[in-house]
């Protein structure tokens, strides 16, 4: 099912029956309108809300009388929170998620998977690149991709959470620094950069993340999760850490390998689709940002084999199950799974 996406040109949602009425305000070259749609609410899986649309209450409500969550940003891609419905109130795995939460050796056990899969997905997604330019070849792609697979060993085996802490921070720049050459010149990638990003390439990056962190942390308090309680970020006010602790293996499977499509494909521009402000900051415009949900809402439904043996799935039900693998392995003592790149 689709996600409605509600940008800062709504001028107003509002309920009408069993659908959704949406005002927008169009720009174009005959000039400034308002344009009426419906979306019957049976047609949406998941509403995501950039800047400040004016959504009434009624609407509202019913979204989440219909399970409906919706996933609050600002039009910079800032994350803001989630709004669902609060209907698997689990007690009993919420107070094991809590002392799981302060047992160092699960914690411990949780970070040395994720850290390890990300390092993976990374390494997976060199490979694809360099496959798909026949560039795998070379002392600095067998550096890059040799170097990675030490550094998932190194998480993998880490003895303490800040080990492994410490061998995500060293193959991300790394990766960065070989995934660079697979962006075009007119869109170049020099370093990631955050807060805020420098350049249309971090600006899409960042994007992806709190996009795709958006839905995980939606996904776990579907599964009567605190989100906030985390095992490889630190738990902070205001942080949810364990949405951003399991979404770390998605980073390069999702949200880099989309970026590139996009660029690749000139589905932005740098003159045309991006904001560029005073301090520097760097941010995806109304354009931009309708350009890259279209892809993106493609890239998150098409369907896929994990392995030759395995059912066909896509990248939202493989978000859910990683959240169910969690939820095992903090249940019953059984080891984490972690998505794979095929």
């Amino acid at each position: 099912m689709a996600s409605l996406i509600l940008t800062s040109d709504i001028l107003r949602v509002t309920r009408l029956s069993e659908r959704l009425e949406i005002i927008r305000r169009v720009r174009d070259k005959d000039g400034e309108r308002n344009e009426t749609s419906h979306v019957p609410l049976f047609d949406i899986d998941r509403v995501i809300i950039l800047g400040q649309p004016s959504i009434t209450m009624p609407a509202i409500t019913s979204l989440l009388d219909r399970g409906i969550p919706c996933f609050l940003l600002t039009a910079r891609g800032r994350w803001r929170g989630t709004i669902t419905p609060d209907n698997n109130l689990n007690a009993a795995r919420r107070i094991r998620q809590y002392e799981q939460g302060t047992d160092p050796e699960f914690t411990l056990r949780i970070a040395r998977v994720l850290v390890n899969a990300k390092i993976r997905n990374c390494r997976r997604v060199l490979q694809r690149l360099a496959a798909n330019r026949n560039a795998a070849s070379g002392p600095e792609y067998e550096h890059s991709v040799q170097a990675l697979k030490e550094y998932a060993k190194m998480a993998e085996q880490a003895e303490t959470a800040e080990i492994a802490r410490g061998a995500e921070g060293i193959a991300a720049a790394l990766y960065f620094q070989r995934m660079a050459s697979y962006f075009p010149e007119n869109m170049p990638f020099l370093k990631r950069t955050r807060r805020p990003p420098r350049d249309p390439a971090n600006a899409l990056l960042s994007f992806g993340y709190t996009v795709v962190m958006s839905e995980v942390e939606g996904v776990i308090r579907s599964h009567g999760l605190d989100a906030a309680i985390g095992c490889l970020h630190t738990d902070k006010t205001n942080t949810p850490s364990l949405a951003l602790d399991l979404m770390e293996p998605f980073r390069p499977a999702i949200v880099d390998l989309l970026v590139l499509n996009i660029v690749n494909h000139l589905m932005v521009k740098p003159e045309g689709s991006f904001e560029y402000h005073d301090d520097g900051g760097v941010y995806l415009n109304e354009d931009g940002r309708r350009s890259f949900f279209l892809a993106y809402e493609q890239s998150m439904c098409r369907r896929f084999a994990v392995s030759k043996d395995s059912a066909h799935t896509n990248l939202r039900r493989v978000i859910d199950e990683q959240v169910c693998a969690y939820i095992r392995a903090l249940e019953q003592d059984v080891p984490m799974e972690c998505f794979l790149l095929p």
